[in-house]
């Protein structure tokens, strides 16, 4: 197990606090790993990269407004911050807050006159357990989703979303409700590329579901020890199962557009619930054998976590500090809204 995650020196000024419109003109590294060559484009180009019989995957996961800012009405009104993270019953969800020890010893979080919810008992340190209360006509989670924010990572704008948000952090894909962080790499795709990338190249394009949970948020060390980042739900319909092993019977590459995808196709792969869908503890490191994923679409990520991990693994670690050096050397934009790179 890998003891020592691979990090650098990410300048503040580097991380992008916007994206760029259209989508698909931010900065594209390609990575070729037979090659270890390193070379310049823009996502607007990806097609010259692409060949007819690639298989493009995309997550199609839709993220939940799901930063709540309320107050802890039996302390005086504290002010109090919650990311929600998946709902667990009726009206009830599993979340994280900061500060989380106040939250856990308060009775109530107050949103707002009309949506509250009551801090029950948790069996885990590090979740909360909430059970929303509303004195609306209206469903509780339409007042979650109206009062809650796009939960942007906390390194763009401090964390605090608006209405562009709603637009910016969610990709064209986006169908299935439940994730607490976007497939940031498919925020690249426009409409206009897709066509584009469908009528000059011809590779199929699917999609499957992986609803991103709390390792964004999380340190990826704990007590120096590697935090694993957690079950996450997947779905890999049985049709673009198929679809995949011919592609890979005829020579084709499965080109996964996020590490959410890698996650849930290596998982489908090793029959993981049946290999269709379920709960995925997957943790994908240097020395791991990917038996699906051929190249990847993916963005800059922030030093030491589970994302660079991944990449690591499907790189090795010096063509990794190439490619961010380069990238760093050359004005890229890093994070969740920044440039990506094409890893063929």
């Amino acid at each position: 197990m890998v003891q020592d995650p691979y990090t650098y020196v990410l300048p503040d000024e580097r991380i992008a606090q916007r994206p760029v419109h259209p989508p698909e003109s931010a900065k594209m590294l390609v990575v070729d790993r037979a090659a270890g060559g390193i070379t310049h484009s823009r996502f607007a180009s990806i097609s010259e990269f692409l060949r007819p019989s690639d298989h493009l995957i995309f997550n199609n996961t839709k993220v939940i407004p799901a930063r709540l800012f309320g107050t802890l009405n039996d302390v005086g009104g504290y002010a109090v911050e919650i990311v929600l993270l998946r709902s667990t019953a009726q009206d009830e969800w599993s979340a994280i807050g900061y500060p989380m020890r106040r939250i856990r010893t308060a009775a109530r979080v107050c949103f707002s006159d009309q949506l509250s919810a009551e801090v029950l008992p948790s069996p885990s340190e590090d979740r909360l357990r909430l059970r929303f209360v509303t004195n609306s006509p209206r469903a509780t989670f339409d007042l979650i989703q109206e009062q809650g924010t796009m939960p942007i990572p906390p390194y763009i704008r401090d964390g605090r979303g608006d209405e562009q948000d709603r637009i910016d952090y969610q990709s064209i894909f986006a169908q299935h409700t439940g994730s607490v962080a976007a497939p940031t790499a498919s925020l690249h795709f426009s409409d206009a590329l897709m066509e584009s990338i469908r009528s000059s190249v011809g590779c199929q394009v699917d999609t499957l579901t992986l609803h991103v949970g709390a390792a964004s948020f999380q340190p990826i060390m704990v007590n120096g020890v590697l935090r694993p980042p957690g079950e996450e739900h997947f779905h890999v319909p049985a049709d673009v199962q198929e679809r995949i092993s011919n592609t890979k019977a005829r020579g084709g590459r499965v080109v996964a557009v996020g590490t959410t995808v890698v996650r849930a196709l290596e998982s489908a792969a090793r029959g993981i619930n049946g290999g269709a869908e379920g709960e995925t503890s997957l943790f994908i490191q240097p020395g791991f054998d990917f038996k699906s994923v051929d190249a990847l679409v993916t963005n800059f990520h922030q030093p030491a976590t589970t994302h660079l991990l991944l990449v690591e693994a499907l790189i090795g670690r010096e063509l990794l500090n190439r490619a961010y050096q380069t990238a760093l050397s050359t004005e890229y934009r890093f994070l969740s809204y920044g440039d990506g790179m094409l890893i063929v």
